[in-house]
């Protein structure tokens, strides 16, 4: 595997936290960076992603629709009655 370095700004708190996790689970930071970083694209960091955020592939741009239904008298033409 050829790795890239990365930089990231973290608390004392943070720092010594994650430290102290890799400790833990007999592992190093980097690694158990990388590995919950692949826990949060699969979406298994505590929770599952959303419908849509399964399927957003499956939709089209949704900023081509209508916008606001109703501004539009002619579409409320008839509600409420």
């Amino acid at each position: 595997m050829i790795t890239e370095t990365l930089s990231l700004k973290v608390s004392k708190a943070e720092k010594n936290l994650l430290r102290r996790a890799a400790l833990a689970r007999n592992t190093t930071a980097s690694d158990l960076l990388r590995k919950a970083l692949h826990q949060v694209m699969r979406g298994t960091a505590g929770h599952s992603p959303s419908l849509m955020d399964k399927h957003r592939h499956l939709m089209d741009n949704l900023d081509r629709g209508p916008g606001d239904l109703s501004t539009n008298p002619d579409r409320l033409r008839g509600f409420g009655r």
